[in-house]
């Protein structure tokens, strides 16, 4: 997209706007969950560690506050406001090289965080509910690496090398982002980038081909065996509930990443944009609803 004109620029202000109204939901929706999971912590027992499925999920929260708050709702006031590459300055632009470096740094740290995140929630869900893995097995420095440490560790290592090469550029949206100048493209950048966006988003789906599917079973056997003691039903019902729950997770970022995928197929149209500016930081927000759906169904 060739914003090149001040016309063109002043278009984005109701994306810019949008994005900080959207960013603001989702840090908000985040910091419930952040809170409730914190304040479930000190009400265990001697504060005991917490399961696997909460600590990710924390993980991604707190993922998603730091993408909604730096890329969403700063948005352009971290954006040089200056002509770069012949681009004029986008609308409410008062920043310098520095705060997009330090933005673009932000965002490519909990993007990755945040996707990574969202991939091994669904992993761990199928881990529980399809193969039956005990939270003890989870508890294992291996598997707590994998599913909360891996996601920061590839934000981390992918944000110092945008860094380090200077990779940062305004995206032409409302944010900085550390993937490749938009004139001058790193090719071995953005196939990083896609390969990774594109591995995420197959184990998620997978995963949640494999959730639908033991729930399908799961009702299955239920209506086979309705005469089956009590506890038997019990344990079915609890595992149906936790999965469903693992399945609107999948669904809830679905909802932002599915819309998404149009605009790398096809040139967005304005109203695109802007429909994008308004769904696409509303992660955080989608994630509370699911969190807190159980306590109010």
């Amino acid at each position: 997209l060739a914003f090149n004109s001040r016309k063109l620029m002043a278009d984005l202000l109701p994306n810019v706007i949008a994005a900080k109204v959207s960013g603001g939901l989702s840090i908000i929706g985040s910091g419930l969950i952040v809170r409730d999971v914190v304040n479930r912590w000190r009400n265990r027992q001697n504060q005991e560690s917490l399961p696997t499925i909460p600590c990710i999920i924390l993980s991604m929260s707190l993922a998603d506050l730091g993408s909604s708050f730096f890329a969403h709702f700063l948005g352009t006031w971290m954006v040089p406001n200056e002509v770069v590459n012949g681009f004029d300055p986008p609308p409410l632009a008062t920043g310098t090289d520095a705060t997009c470096a330090a933005q673009a740094f932000m965002w490519n740290l909990f993007f990755y965080a945040g996707y990574g995140s969202n991939a091994t929630l669904a992993i761990t869900y199928w881990l529980t509910v399809c193969r039956g893995r005990t939270e003890s097995k989870l508890k294992q420095c291996n598997w707590q690496f994998l599913l909360l440490g891996l996601p920061w560790l590839l934000g981390l290592i992918d944000a110092v090398v945008g860094t380090v090469f200077k990779f940062h550029s305004y995206n032409r949206l409302w944010f900085c982002a550390s993937l490749s100048d938009v004139k001058d493209p790193v090719r071995w950048r953005l196939l990083q980038f896609a390969a990774f966006f594109l591995v995420t988003n197959l184990v998620i789906l997978l995963s949640m081909g494999a959730l639908i599917r033991f729930v399908y079973v799961t009702e299955k056997k239920s209506k086979t065996y309705r005469r089956s003691s009590s506890i038997s039903n019990i344990s079915r019902s609890k595992s149906t509930l936790v999965t469903a729950q693992g399945i609107w997770f999948i669904v809830a970022y679905m909802a932002v990443v599915l819309p998404s995928l149009f605009t790398l197929v096809t040139t967005p149209t304005p109203e695109y944009i802007v429909f994008m500016a308004c769904l696409h930081p509303l992660q955080g927000l989608f994630n509370a609803f699911v969190y807190f759906r159980p306590k109010y169904e």
